[in-house]
């Protein structure tokens, strides 16, 4: 039974070329250096949050796919019900990261019309879930969708923060701000994965191995920022600087 639960795990992380354990280790590794180097700031209190999130969403999350806890439509409902609520916990720690960067009063409550509007979305698509009818396909899909919207709020206020940041003269060196390194590795991260995100339902239907090969590229995305995050992290200096 051992033997055959191991193997399990290693068929699942081969899919993905062992890029899942990796992200789960980076994550731990995040959450580590997120308590120590915690102080007092909102920012760094929702990453850590953040963190332990993406270790939850894929420690709990396995083992019920691989003792088939639960199967069929309450599988799809209970994943992406983690999928979800991960995503909206990612954007809340950044809304409350660059509303802390932004100087403009505008860019400030443009990033918390976008957080209204996540939790808007979300919230809708959680009381779709509800709903007996609501087919598994419709569920991923919309997931999805969720997704991409989630990373197009996110590469919007990365934008926002570099035309603040070019538009005014830099005080201290960029490679002295912790909010370079976030901004720049969000940048690409959620500019990438958009056009993954809008093609990965189709996708996992057509061509199941190249999916997987996408879903390596996005974990391994995730991971350079996280990297890029903890080393934020690890400055003294508020990590909205």
């Amino acid at each position: 039974m051992q033997n055959e639960i191991i193997e399990k795990i290693i068929t699942h992380w081969r899919r993905n070329y062992f890029t899942e354990p990796i992200l789960i280790l980076v994550f731990i590794f995040c959450f580590i250096i997120g308590l120590i180097y915690r102080y007092k700031e909102t920012a760094r209190a929702f990453f850590l949050l953040y963190f332990l999130f993406g270790i939850l969403l894929f420690v709990v999350m396995n083992p019920v796919d691989f003792f088939q806890v639960i199967t069929g439509r309450k599988l799809a409902v209970l994943s992406e019900i983690s999928n979800t609520s991960f995503e909206l916990t990612e954007f809340t720690a950044f809304y409350y990261f660059f509303r802390k960067s932004f100087r403009n009063k505008k860019h400030q409550k443009l990033s918390k019309i976008f957080l209204i509007s996540l939790c808007i979305i979300v919230g809708l698509f959680f009381s779709a879930l509800a709903v007996p009818g609501y087919a598994i396909d419709s569920i991923r899909k919309h997931s999805f969708f969720i997704n991409v919207i989630e990373l197009f709020f996110l590469a919007f206020l990365c934008l926002t923060y570099f035309y603040e940041l070019f538009t005014d003269l830099p005080k201290i060196n960029l490679a002295q701000r912790p909010s370079f390194f976030i901004t720049s590795s969000t940048f690409f991260y959620s500019v990438l994965l958009i056009p993954f995100f809008v093609l990965a339902h189709d996708m996992s239907k057509m061509d199941r191995q190249f999916c997987n090969v996408l879903f390596a590229c996005h974990y391994i995305l995730l991971t350079v920022m996280l990297l890029a995050l903890s080393k934020a992290i690890l400055c003294r200096t508020p990590i909205t600087t």
